[in-house]
């Protein structure tokens, strides 16, 4: 039988741009926006954490520490204007993230450097660094659930309240949709969340601070790999940095939110950058592989979505070494086994077992209006009211969910199958791929949609898909409220309004200092 010729990636991808080439830096003026959507974007961070001291503007604690307390007490007890301030906060962050994207435009005459980038991360994290949780009560699940191993219950077994009871610290916060539901993470999940609460103790706000420190070296390990990865495959790393690090979905979700999808995301992406060979240090021999491979199936054993990063890494790597079938098939094993191993070794140390597959469909038991399958089968159940059928929407639920599911499967399955015929990069395979995982699957978060844009961010140059990629970040980021929980319909949209006025003050004023320009004259 004759052997296909060896297929090797090349150094530079077609239509990306090569970090040879590195563009000026920016000029007087350029500086200037850029100091100014700083600015105005760390104001953002601090109006989210002043209104995070209200129930409105946050998830906080029950009951709120700083009830009764002189000045930070106040609008806690002011609910509609700390969700005002937070809604506003939000806007801003979009605003500027939006405005700075135009001087990180790849092919740019004159274009924000890394360090310029990082920097502006830096200045609108740290007011998120000691807020209570945002956006979701998720923080406080994690910590129930460390609570549950320290005193040596399963947390595959039961829910938190169920076995700490409402005396507990941790079990007192969590959301009461999960009170009652086995944890669906992975073992280094509970061995992470062991050791938070063994540090903090009963301190419900140490804990919070702590699991957010957790993520934050998630975020840190999203911010080292990325541009390097994108450099390896050929694209501009600041370009990769903007829509993948300095996203709003990162701080508003990753850190603010303080969700352990950051850590999974790190994880995943410097075990693809170890096993690429894109670290001098390790190179691009077998230990590299093997140290790549553990890192990502540590990634798996926190959310197990991040396995799907092995077989898109199976195929870079047989493609590079002559993609051939038994090549894929030989990396197939090269990374599988130490994946395995590690594993194994995870759900050892944490004595779980493999309780968690039976949890992986707790998320799902939520109605997640951004689900294409769930919105879908609400429609139908509609209609069947409208039409005088009765109301049949959990069963129409119960069959476009699976269905949403099998679709996302077999769409990925199929990016996996272009991959290898070398149609699509694999690690751009991988962001579609999450994509199509999260859009059609039974329910959806904010934050999953990171899943999808951080490695689309790295290896691709494609407008479209940036510009999705952009506008679902922008919608997503506005669409939930910050506490996670129902608020008022009025009071939403007065908060909306105040937020669009700030907004367009602080497009005003930055237009009189000038807008950056994506295309600025040379």
């Amino acid at each position: 039988m004759a052997r296909t010729p060896a297929t090797r990636l090349p150094a530079v991808i077609p239509g990306g741009v090569s970090h040879a080439a590195a563009a000026p830096p920016l000029d007087a003026a350029e500086r200037s926006a850029l100091s100014r959507l700083r600015r105005w974007g760390t104001v953002g961070s601090l109006l989210l954490m002043v209104g995070s001291s209200s129930s409105y503007g946050a998830a906080t604690p029950i009951p709120n520490p700083v009830d009764g307390v002189r000045i930070l007490g106040v609008l806690s007890r002011v609910g509609p204007a700390a969700l005002a301030c937070s809604a506003s906060g939000i806007g801003l962050l979009v605003l500027c993230w939006f405005l700075i994207g135009r001087l990180a435009v790849a092919g740019r005459p004159r274009r924000l450097s890394r360090r310029q980038l990082v920097h502006t991360l830096v200045m609108w994290t740290v007011p998120l660094l000691v807020t209570p949780p945002i956006f979701s009560r998720d923080v406080y699940s994690y910590l129930a659930v460390g609570r549950m191993m320290a005193a040596g219950h399963d947390p595959y077994a039961s829910g938190p309240y169920d076995v700490l009871g409402d005396g507990d610290p941790y079990a007192h916060q969590v959301d009461a949709r999960w009170q009652h539901t086995p944890t669906p993470y992975g073992p280094v999940f509970l061995l992470v969340a062991r050791a938070v609460v063994a540090v903090s103790g009963d301190s419900v706000i140490a804990g919070v601070l702590l699991q957010r420190l957790v993520e934050l070296a998630g975020v840190a390990l999203v911010v080292w790999a990325l541009p390097r990865l994108a450099t390896r495959l050929g694209f501009d790393p600041v370009a990769a940095l903007w829509l993948g690090a300095l996203n709003p979905l990162v701080l508003l979700h990753l850190v603010a939110g303080a969700h352990n999808e950051a850590l999974m995301i790190g994880l995943m992406l410097a075990g693809l950058l170890v096993a690429l060979g894109c670290t001098r240090r390790l190179g691009t021999g077998t230990a590299a592989v093997l140290l790549g491979a553990v890192l990502i199936s540590l990634a798996a054993a926190i959310k197990i979505t991040a396995l799907l990063a092995l077989p898109f890494l199976a195929i870079a790597l047989a493609r590079r070494a002559g993609g051939r079938w038994a090549d894929l098939f030989r990396q197939a094993a090269r990374i599988g086994i130490p994946a395995v191993l590690a594993f194994a070794a995870a759900t050892v140390l944490a004595g779980g077992g493999i309780g968690w597959i039976a949890g992986l469909g707790a998320p799902g038991s939520v109605q997640s209006f951004l689900s294409v399958s769930t919105s879908l089968g609400t429609g139908a159940g509609a209609i069947g009211l409208l039409l005088g059928l009765g109301d049949h929407t959990q069963a129409a639920i119960g069959v476009t969910q699976p269905l949403g599911t099998a679709a996302g499967l077999l769409l990925g399955v199929a990016v996996m199958w272009f991959s290898w015929r070398g149609r699509i990069e694999p690690v751009l395979g991988l962001g579609l791929a999450m994509g199509a995982v999260v859009l059609l699957g039974p329910v959806i978060q904010p934050w999953y949609l990171l899943w999808a844009v951080i490695p689309l961010a790295a290896a691709t140059a494609q407008p479209r898909l940036r510009k999705a990629a952009v506008w679902l970040s922008v919608l997503f980021a506005v669409i939930i409220m910050p506490n996670g929980a129902t608020i008022p319909v009025f009071t939403i949209v007065r908060a909306v309004a105040v937020a669009a006025a700030v907004a367009a003050v602080a497009l005003f004023f930055l237009a009189r200092g000038g807008l950056p320009r994506s295309r600025p004259p040379t």
